[in-house]
């Protein structure tokens, strides 16, 4: 995994935080690309500089394409602290089958602790996962209080060869 990882590539944005006091959430946006089919991970990482305690956290997932949702694992990754959130894992695996739901992405796909939509009850009753917004597996409050300085990193993995996908773009959001 350690060589995999090392050879990602990245984007680096050097991005100018809003501090204000008035509501102003700061919208950040990395690149997409191919996911690996059943080897590595697709990565790719925001560099945010400006410093504020969190409170908030979204991830937008846009234009993400893939054949077999239970092969996929998406994680959040804040790398100083080494904080990571699943937001979602293999869909269907086990409890459905070995191999997870065979529902296919194709769509955005966001994710916050506010948000209602569950993504495996999506994935069980639907050929095609619904754009929406649901809530990750994993809390994303385990960010709350922490500063937001640091490399924040996407990872999606493709555990099972014979379906492919791709990743538009993603956004992250801080408050």
């Amino acid at each position: 995994m350690s060589k995999l990882m090392n050879q990602a590539s990245t984007a680096t944005l050097d991005v100018q935080i809003p501090t204000s006091t008035k509501g102003i959430t700061p919208v950040l946006v990395g690149r997409g690309g191919n996911i690996p089919d059943g080897t590595g991970s697709f990565q790719d990482e925001i560099i945010v500089t400006e410093s504020f305690k969190i409170s908030n956290v979204t991830v937008a997932l846009k234009d993400l394409q893939h054949t077999w949702v239970g092969d996929i694992i998406v994680r959040l990754r804040h790398v100083e602290t080494g904080t990571v959130v699943d937001l979602f894992r293999r869909p269907g695996q086990p409890q459905f089958s070995a191999s997870g739901y065979s529902s296919d992405l194709n769509g955005d796909y966001s994710f916050n602790d506010a948000f209602s939509g569950n993504f495996d009850s999506a994935a069980a009753d639907n050929d095609v996962i619904p754009s929406g917004e649901y809530a990750a597996i994993q809390p994303f409050s385990v960010f709350n209080g922490l500063s937001s300085v640091g490399t924040w990193q996407i990872i999606v993995n493709d555990c099972s060869a014979g379906d492919s996908g791709s990743l538009g773009s993603w956004m992250l959001t801080l408050a």
